[in-house]
Parts: C-alpha cells; structure tokens; sequence
C-alpha cells in the first residue's frame, strides 16, 4: 500500500508516515494502522471511521497479512506448536468437512495448500485464511482444553449485540429449555460425568436463523479450536443460546480460557462470550404518554414483585431505575430462560395503574445536549436510516425523550439492536455522539452569595467526587462521577454551607439564560408553542415563563407566519403536534406569541435592536375616560357661532398600516387621534386568542391593554388612571372598572399617553428604531353583523351608525383634536357594507367641516375583505368616496334647527342645545320618519336636523343621495309614506317628502308594515311568486312587477289555518299551525296546564314553539308578549249577543261556539270527561270543557261481555228462592203455584 506522506489519519489527525502503518479501506479512507486496531479493540467498532461503511475496518486489517503480528498471534497460528501428532485436527478425508470441488477454493500463505472457502484455517498447517488484529492477547496451551485440539483464549470487552428475531425462536426454546433442564436434572443424579451446559451471550443480531447461527458457532469451535460440542442451541432474540459438551474440560476451557470468540459471516464481524451463569438485562419502560406530570411510578420492589406474581418464574437478580433523569424505566436483571419465554409471549402488563412494556435481551445508550427542535420522531427515523430499515416495531425501540435536560434514552431490542454499533448518530446533519452512561449533573441553586470553588467541592455530601462545570447567574452545575453520590444528593434534595445557606440540589436542566435566546422554531415555533390553546392567559399566571424574556426575530415569525397564512398545515412543525389543528388556530397561536413579547417588553421597559439598547418611557399614568349614555360633553349656550376653528377639512384616503400614518401625522399636526375599530364586549375584542383585526393589532404593538384590559392591571407596576364622563359634563374617578364593558351603543372608551413600538404584521411585528409615545387613541364599537336591505344597512342600523359616528366626531373635537386617523369602521369581521360606510363618514364629515384640518383614512385590505359583503375591498369603496375632498362649512351657522360640527340650533333660533352621548333613542326612520311631528313619538325619539343647503338657498342638491336624504329633513314627510295614493302626483311630491324605492326592487320579500312605509315598491304581479315568467328569472318581467308571497288579509286572526292551499298561498305571522290545534293536542294541554312551562321536556317547549295553536281567549286576549302574539292564532269566536246575560252557560256546545265575557273560548280540558258531577254546575263549566262519550248518545254500544252467562237457569234459582222465602215466612201462595212470568 502506499501513502502519501502529506495526507492524514483521520481518526487521530497526526500525519500519514511510513507506508507500513497505514492501511486504506475499500471507501479510500487512510488511517494509522495502529489507530484502527486500537479503535476495532477496544470499541469493536468495524465500520468506516468517516463514511461507516460496514466491516471496512475490520476487511482492511484483514488484508494486511504480510504485516507483523504481535507474537501472541504467531503462536496461535503455529499449529506445529500446539498440533498432536495423534489427534485428528486435519479431518482432509472426513465426509462431513470434505472439500466440495464446486466450491471456491484459498491458497494458504505459509503451506500454499489450497482450503475451501467455508474452512477459515488452513486443513495443512492451521494458518487463518486472514489475519484478525492484536485481538488475540495470550496463547492457550493444548493440553489445558482438550487432548485433541489446540485452542486459543480471546480477552476481549464484550460488544453488546444486535439481534434479530428469529420466527422459530418462540417456538423452539420452551422445548429447548426443557431438555435443558432434564439434563439438568439427569446429570445432578448421575454418578458419571455427562453432558454440561455453557451459556453462550452477546450472539450477534445479523443472522436471523438460529439454526444457521449455531452451526456457525459449531464450525469455528470444530475448525479453530478443535473442540465438537455435543449440541448447540442458540436464540437470537434473546440474544443468548447454550452448549452441550461432554466434560468439564472443555466447559472450562471455554469459559476461562477462550471466552470470547469471533465469528465471521456475511462480511461482518462479531464476538460472542462463554459463561458459567446466565445473566439477561431486559428494561421495563412505565408508559406515560397520557398520565399527568405528577404520576406516581412504581418502586423497584413492586416491579420485582408484580413480575413473579405474572410470569411465577424465578426472583430476578435485580431491578433499578435507571437514571433520575428517566425515572420511568427500570434495568432487571434476570438468571431465567424459562422466564424470559413467558414474557415474550406477553410484554406489556399493568402495576399501580400505569401501563409497563418489557423490552426483552435491550440494549440502552443515551444522547446528551440534543437540539431542542429535536423529537422522537426524528430520532426514529434517523435510528432507521443508520441500520438500513424502514420501519422498526414498538417492541424493538422506545425512545424516551427528557425536553429540560435535553437528554434521550434509546431502548434496543431485536432488530433495533444493530445501531448500538454506531459511534454517533447523525441528526439534522450533526453528529451526536451516543453515551453508554449518562453524565451524573446537578443544579445547585440559588446561589445567594459568592462561593469559592473548593467552598463547594469540599462538602461531605460530594466525598471528593463533584466538579463544577458552569456558573450562571444564582445556579451552579455540577458533575458527579459516582451514581451512588449523585442518588444520594437527588434523595437529599439540599445543601447547607455554612450556617446559613441552605441550597437546593436538583438534577440538572440547561441553565441558558432565556435573554439570550431568540423566538425560532427550535426553542417554540416547532414543538413548544403548538402544546398550547391560543390564549395569553395560560401564561399570565407565570410571568417568569421563558417566553416572556426570549429576544425577538421579525424575520423568523413572519417566514413561519407565512407558511401557513394560506395553507391547511405547517411543513416546519411536527406532525404529531399539529394533526388536529387547522391553519386558522396555528395562525391565531403566532399572534399569541407576538403579544406574549409585547407583555414582556413592557415588563422590562426595553428591548434591543442590533445590541443597542431601546429604552421605553410608558406613561406611568395612563389616562382612560369612559363615556357612556348618561355622558355630558358641553352644556348648551345662548352664544351664537360664529367661525369654525379651520376653513375647510380635508379628507385623504391611503392605503397605510394606521401607526404609520400616526408617526407621520404627529409631524404636521398638533394632536392626531386614532380610531380603535373596538369590540363592545370584550377588551382588545380577541388580542387575547390571538384574533386579526385592527384592535387586537394596536394591542399587540403597544401597551394598550393597561387602558382597557383590568384583568391585565397586576403584570405592570403602575395602573391606568381612568375616569369617567359624567351627566354634567365632569370627569370623574372610575370606582367600579366592571362597568367599563360592555361599551354602550353609542358610547367610547378615550385614552391618552400610549405608547407603541412594533412596526405593522406585514413587518414580523419588528421594533420601532424609535417609540411612538403619547399616542392619543378612541375606541367605538361598530355594528356586528347588522340587517342589510340590499348592499346598504337597514334604517335601524343605518341611523345607529350615523349616531356612533357623530359621537367619534364630538369627542374628538372635544379633547380639540386636528386630524383624525380613521378607518372603514366595522367593515371587516363585522360585516357592514364598505359603500354605504363611506356615504355615512361623508355626511358626518359634511357636518364637521371646518372643526378638523385632516381627515385621514388608513385602509389596509385584510383578510376579512372579499366577502359578501365587501367583494372588492374596503380601500376601494372609500378611496371613490373620500379621497382627496375637500369640506367647507355652509355659512351661516345659526338657522334654527340645524346642526354644525356637534351644536344643534334649537327651534327657537336662540341657543345651542346641549353635547350629549345620548339623550333621546334615534328614531329607526330617521329624516323619513311620518310621525316626527307626533307629540308622543317626538318624546321618545330623536330625529335628525333640517337640511342647512335647503334652509339657506331653498333648494339641496342631494336630494337624491339616500344617506343625506335619510339624514337631514327637507320637506314635511308625508304622512301614508310609500302608501301614498297622491305619492306619483307631482305637486303632492313637492310638498311632501317621500320614501325612496326599496333597494331590492322586484325581488323584495318584506311584506312588514314598517318596510312597506319606508320604502316605494314596484307594482305587485298579479300572480305572485306563482308567476311564470318570474320562475323563469325573465329580467324583463322582474324589473317591472314584485313578486312576493302576499300576506293573508286576516293575519293573526285567520281561521283557515286548517286549510293547506290557503297556509301555501299566503303569509301569516304566525308558524305552520299544528294539526291538531285547537282541542286535540296533547302535546299543548300539558304546555299550559304546566306553572313553569321552562321545567318541561324539550320536546314539549320544541313542539308549542316549532308550531303555531289557537289562542284559548281568542278574541279577547290581553296578552300583550310579542313571542305570544308570533305563535298563537286568535280566532275572532262570534260573541254571544247576551253577554252575562246568557242562560246557556251550561250547555257544553254553546259554550264552544260563542265568546262570552271572562270565559275562556278554548277552556281546559276537564279530566273526568262525562263522569264529572260538577259539569251542570256554572263556575265549573266555565272553566272546563268535558269530552262527549258514547253513553251521552242513542247507540247502544255492544261488547259480548256476558256470553257465558246461563240466563235460563238464573231465571229458575230465583224464582226458587222467592218461593221459599214465602213458604218460610207463611205468605199466601200465589194463585197460580209460580212467580208471574
């Protein structure tokens, strides 16, 4: 072989010399030879160092024959030296080893003697047909094993094998166990020597065969040791077989002598061991998979206990836990075959409750220090790549995870066992060495005060033993190098050094500081954030949590946020995790996270951009006002107005995160204030879950929570200062937080000296190089999924909205704020149509102008766009509105009963009414109202103002935009609305004012009276919905006639009810009526027969609410329950003409047929029927209705009943006895000697 003298080996790294001390595997890897043999000694690792190629070690150095063996081998291999000139060691003519000519053959070195392959020593001279390393380590003389065959002893470290399972085994050991123990039993009672049992381990995982393997066994004993057991039994899935041999040299020779020995097959190399006793290592594992962190695992004697009361075998050797680290998983040690058997046939078992599996002949290694992303998943997989396999059983591997300490415990049994082989396992390309042992750490802690060195290590509890690793913070890590001191210190739990320290003594958990790492996916995103539900106040408890103090990576969370953003998964996180999660929590779970790192920054008042520091100067008295319906903002005057604070407002419409148009506002304006689009129930709406919309935007950027979220006050060290609006216009202490929610109608919540400092989400929520401090901000409540008419909000919610919006505008004016940052209030997640929003903010704006100077809409098109009711956007809508107006106010300012910016003129012209949040409910009609001039409806509802255009030049040039029309009066309304018969007469139409064509057109369906006053309609088609051409949708025809189910003239007081083609015909207020309404339902008599019908069976409360039944007063009713009114008919009874009068009030059926004064028409239902001895007398039956039975007509109703009655003889007994009786009392006879017939 040859070498250069500048390459290198690589296992020691020194330089390649002389060409005699290097060997080159087939893979092209040098190394010193020395390194190799030392490497295949003592770690008995065959494999490539670099690359791992299977037994290329162990091939190289069996090439290397002309090189110098140690003198040990050279003795072995003299077979001159040991060989018996009359023993049969060359069996060259035996039948059983004679050479096959087929086979291949192999020269011998030392003779040139031609062997078969499968003969691995020379038949001539006893040379190896390859030369093993310096595993041979002393020469065995001949005649100490056997008188015929020379054998050689191996001292080698035992390898702890890797099996397989084989499909015999199960089958063939409980015979071969009892032969065994027959044996046993013959040879104890024998006085002769006979057979003797020696117990082979550590036999190797890669032949699956056991009879293959034992007769590779048999082959090399025959064929290198000369040595022909009687009989050989191997199990491979035990990992451990015996040998019958006939005398107790030869059990000698291969226990003490030989001991081990290698066997060589399929190209690779193993060593197996000779013993007197037998000893199985398997391991119990404690499931807890599904138990709770606080389970209670059983102790080694229960598990020793529990295990003979299952398997009645022998009392293990031994049973341990196997390191505090992984309490669940016990070592026992077992001297039974017979055992072993009963438990491969079952593995898994119950103690204390907890589920146990039995992982039969493992092996067990551990890792140290893993990534934190890393999982069990992972490791099985990268376990199954390195062995060459798919798949590997539960039986065969578990893998016990420890996420504090970041260490892993690998159990191997059967085919798992071959990766114990390995040096290190590669894990997301890194290797990670495997540990036979795990390092025995401790944390002590917390370390008050600064100890020396030997302070510590020379405490009795340590004996010498202890070593300290790392100082971190008030924690210090220590190794122990004995397991019996470090149990002890675990089962001690403190120190005392000193006379006052007493330290805590815990088993170790990486002690890295939190601030030193980033939010990624190895230390949340991946396993860590997906254990959790999204809500912050899971954490709220534990404000030391780690993810309070973690640094943040914009970068990482937005490419992770975007994964998922239009996905059903993430790729990046384990599957295991995330199965039954959908993409919308995930995405509510990393906006959790982000407001997580906003509590904690606000808790350390700073944060770091590039390792400079970024201090945050909150407002430590953060100020809130609450104005609500009793809110006062000014009182009214007599002053006249005069001029308006600026000449015109301008409006712009962007499309901006709203922070950054705030940023850039507080440099050209005095006193910007930003619109919280607020949710009226819940502060910050769903911030805490991790919801999207604006609000839960503002919160996550900013210490808005310390304002509106109380139940948050106890993270923060100062408290908001909030206040409320009094009726007389005062701000006053708020004493009772409870009431800050929900937010009323039409009220706000003011805030002032907020701080922000994150960039927008489309940024990773990154920090601001520079905070935004003193950010003034407003919180209104939209409408959340109002009534729509069409693409426009009813007139309910249209007004309602108006009103919301002019109280924004006044409050904002009040606290004299120049620009307002808005944006397209409730259009989102609460579903109001963009277009008719737009028109709304437009006619406020006209009202306000001249009290703002800018008027900024920042419109960011989210997810909550591209629904029904905004298909293309909110942006848009606005932007056609809004964008880039300019508002005059229309001078003068001072005509009685209009309004400018937030003053009311009163009617007198005189003075200006109050400012008020609230006075009087807006009347749903608003301007189109036709009862405004009503005194009674005037008190009870407000109504918009006069239109200033038409007050001032007679005429308005929006008469036709619907929101302006609906939002001043112009002209008296006429009185029958869109009923008018004169509504088409011109002059009429002048004069008055009108409602405005229903928005649906032909295919409007409310047929209610308040809509049909509100709105004009097209002409009714003659055919309803009945209509040909409209079930044809012939656009022609709809565009000119309504089709609709009309509704039945009668309403509540139809009595067709019974009749179907009438109900299908026509609408009624009330639902589909139950046919057995009025006198037969069950069903409805125990309904009202019932004090509490809310105790009922649901099926009873369904049936009287899914159906409609007739009313039991009928006409006469005085219920005035709207529910009662929509789910009983009230048949008008015809009234009896004698009123209290009448004298048939005991006749049942002129009682049902007339309605009389205080009696029910319906009465209830009398459960004695006809057998009632009340039902003649008047109070009672006017109470009660009684059921007519048979016995009440003139049928005679015929049953059979007496078909076995003898009438005749009956007839004959009773004259009998009348008969005597007469002759007894000496009556007079009767004439004719009987009884008259």
């Amino acid at each position: 072989m040859s070498s250069s003298t500048y390459d290198q080996c690589h296992m020691c790294e020194d330089e390649l010399g002389d060409t005699d001390d290097v060997i080159i595997t087939e893979c092209n890897h040098k190394f010193h030879r020395h390194c190799a043999q030392k490497r295949f000694d003592t770690k008995h690792k065959s494999d490539c160092y670099v690359c791992h190629k299977d037994s290329a070690i162990s091939d190289a150095l069996s090439r290397v024959m002309k090189t110098q063996i140690t003198k040990s081998t050279k003795k072995i291999d003299d077979s001159s030296e040991y060989m018996n000139p009359d023993d049969d060691y060359i069996p060259a003519l035996d039948s059983e080893n004679s050479i096959n000519t087929n086979e291949k053959l192999w020269e011998c070195e030392r003779c040139s003697v031609s062997n078969t392959e499968s003969i691995k020593r020379c038949q001539n001279c006893g040379k190896l047909c390859y030369s093993l390393p310096s595993i041979f380590r002393e020469t065995i003389d001949n005649d100490e094993c056997n008188d015929s065959s020379p054998t050689k002893q191996f001292t080698l470290v035992s390898i702890t094998p890797i099996i397989s399972t084989s499909d015999t085994t199960r089958g063939t050991i409980k015979q071969d166990l009892k032969s065994s123990t027959e044996y046993k039993e013959q040879k104890q009672s024998s006085s002769t020597e006979s057979n003797i049992i020696v117990y082979i381990t550590d036999l190797p995982a890669n032949i699956d065969n056991d009879d293959n393997l034992a007769k590779l066994i048999q082959n090399h004993l025959e064929n290198i040791h000369k040595i022909t057991p009687i009989s050989i039994k191997c199990y491979s899935e035990l990992a451990a077989g015996f040998i019958y041999v006939g005398d107790n040299q030869t059990k000698t020779c291969l226990i003490d002598k030989i001991k081990r020995m290698v066997l060589d097959s399929t190209g690779d190399t193993s060593i197996i061991s000779f013993n007197d006793t037998l000893e199985l290592i398997s391991y119990i594992v404690i499931d807890k998979t599904n138990e709770k962190k606080d389970v209670n695992l059983p102790e080694s004697h229960e598990i020793l206990n529990r295990w003979i009361d299952l398997y009645h075998g022998e009392k293990p050797r031994s049973c341990e836990q196997i390191s505090a680290q992984f309490p669940n998983i016990y070592r026992l040690i077992s001297t039974s075959l017979d055992d072993l058997l009963n438990v491969m046939s079952n593995r898994d078992f119950l103690i204390n409750n907890l589920i146990a599996r039995v992982y039969v002949g493992a092996n067990c290694s551990y890792f140290e220090d893993l990534p934190r992303s890393t999982n069990k998943e992972q490791l099985e997989r990268t376990i199954c790549i390195s062995i060459g396999i798919t798949n590997v059983e539960s039986l065969s591997l578990h893998i016990e995870l420890n996420k504090q300490t970041r260490n892993a415990c690998i159990i191997a049994a059967g085919i798992a066992r071959k990766w114990a082989t390995k040096d290190f396992l590669y894990v997301n390309g890194k290797p990670i060495p495997i540990k036979v042992n795990l390092a025995f750490r401790l944390l002590l802690h917390p370390i008050s005060k600064l100890y020396k060195d030997d302070e510590i290590l020379s405490q009795k509890i340590f004996r010498g033993q202890a070593k300290i690793l790392e100082r971190c913070g008030d924690k210090i890590t220590l190794e122990i190098s004995s397991k019996t001191i470090f149990d002890e210190c675990l089962k001690f739990g403190v120190l005392r050094i000193g006379t006052d320290s007493v330290l805590k003594l815990e088993n170790y958990i990486s002690i890295m500081d939190p601030e030193e790492l980033e939010i990624d996916v190895e230390t949340w995103y991946e396993n860590e954030m997906i254990r959790y539900k999204p809500d912050i106040m899971q954490f709220i408890n534990d404000l030391e949590h780690p993810i309070f103090r973690y640094k943040w990576n914009a970068q990482i969370w937005l490419e992770q946020f975007q994964n998922i953003m239009y996905s059903d998964s993430i790729t990046n996180i384990d599957s295991r995790h995330h199965s039954n999660l959908s993409s919308d929590k995930i995405r509510h779970l990393f906006q959790m996270t982000v407001m997580l790192n906003t509590i904690g920054v606000i808790r350390k008042k700073n944060y770091f951009i590039k390792n400079e520091q970024i201090n945050l100067n909150l407002d430590p008295k953060l100020k809130t006002i609450i104005y609500n319906h009793d809110s006062l903002l000014e009182h009214g005057q007599t002053v006249q107005l005069t001029t308006t604070p600026y000449t015109e407002t301008k409006v712009k419409v962007i499309n901006e995160d709203c922070l950054t148009v705030y940023g850039n506002c507080c440099k050209d304006y005095k006193k910007p204030l930003l619109l919280n689009m607020a949710n009226a129930t819940s502060p910050g709406g769903g911030y805490r879950k991790g919801d999207g919309a604006q609000e839960e935007n503002l919160f996550r950027r900013s210490d808005y929570f310390r304002s509106l979220d109380v139940e948050l006050d106890h993270i923060y060290e100062e408290t908001s200062e909030r206040f409320v609006c009094s009726s007389d216009g005062q701000i006053l202490p708020l004493h009772d937080y409870q009431s800050m929610y929900p937010i009323d109608e039409y009220g706000a919540i003011y805030t002032s000296g907020l701080t922000f400092f994150r960039k927008s989400e489309q940024q990773g929520y990154d920090y601001m190089e520079q905070p935004l401090e003193n950010v003034y901000s407003l919180a209104i409540a939209a409408y959340r999924n109002p009534k729509l008419d069409g693409n426009m909000l009813s007139p309910q919610y249209s007004v309602g909205m108006r009103k919301k919006i002019e109280n924004l505008f006044s409050i904002a004016y009040n606290h004299k704020h120049d620009c307002l940052i808005l944006s397209a209030l409730g259009c989102g997640a609460f579903r109001n149509p963009p277009e008719h929003v737009a028109k709304i903010f437009r006619s406020v704006i006209e009202q306000y102008a001249g009290f703002f100077q800018t008027i900024i809409f920042a419109i960011l098109d989210d997810h909550n766009t591209g629904q029904q009711h905004n298909p293309e956007g909110n942006f848009k809508s606005f932007r056609n509105e809004l964008h880039d107006q300019i508002f005059r106010p229309i001078l003068s300012l001072n005509d009685r009963n209009t309004i400018t910016g937030p003053y009311r003129i009163s009617l007198d012209s005189l003075a200006i009414n109050d400012v008020m949040i609230f006075d009087l409910e807006p009347c749903h009609f608003g301007a189109k109202c036709n009862d405004m001039y009503d005194r009674q409806h005037a008190q009870k509802y407000s109504h918009p103002s006069l239109c200033k255009q038409q007050c001032l030049k007679g005429m308005c040039d929006q008469t036709n935009d619907l929101v302006h029309s609906s939002s001043f009066i112009h002209r008296n309304p006429c009185k029958y609305g869109a009923q008018c018969k004169d509504i088409d007469n011109e002059k009429h139409s002048q004069e008055y004012e009108h409602p405005s064509w229903c928005p649906n057109g032909g295919h409007c369906q409310d047929t209610s009276e308040e809509h049909e006053k509100s709105y004009r309609h097209l002409p009714t088609c003659k055919h309803f919905q009945k209509c040909l051409d409209y079930k044809r949708h012939d656009k022609n025809h709809c565009g000119k006639f309504r089709h609709y189910t009309p509704s039945c003239i009668y309403g509540s007081y139809c009595v067709n009810f019974h009749d179907q083609q009438h109900i299908e015909d026509y609408k009624h207020p009330f639902p589909y009526p139950c046919p057995f309404t009025p006198y037969h339902c069950e069903t409805y008599e125990k309904f009202i027969m019932s004090k509490d019908p809310r105790q009922l069976k649901d099926e009873i409360n369904q049936h009287c609410l899914n159906y409609s039944h007739v009313c039991a007063f009928g006409r006469n009713c005085t219920d005035k329950d709207p529910l009662h009114w929509e789910k009983y008919i009230h048949v008008p009874r015809c009234l009896c003409p004698y009123g209290n009068q009448c004298t048939k009030l005991v006749q049942e059926e002129h009682l049902n047929s007339f309605t009389h004064p205080k009696i029910r028409d319906i009465r209830f239902l009398c459960k004695y029927a006809d057998k009632c001895y009340d039902r003649r007398k008047p109070e009672h039956l006017s109470r009660f209705r009684h059921i007519i039975t048979f016995e009440d007509s003139g049928i005679v109703r015929y049953f059979n009943l007496n078909k076995d009655i003898d009438f005749v003889q009956n007839q004959h007994d009773n004259i009998k006895r009348v008969n005597n009786y007469i002759k007894k009392e000496k009556w007079e006879t009767f004439k004719s000697g009987s009884i008259p017939q």
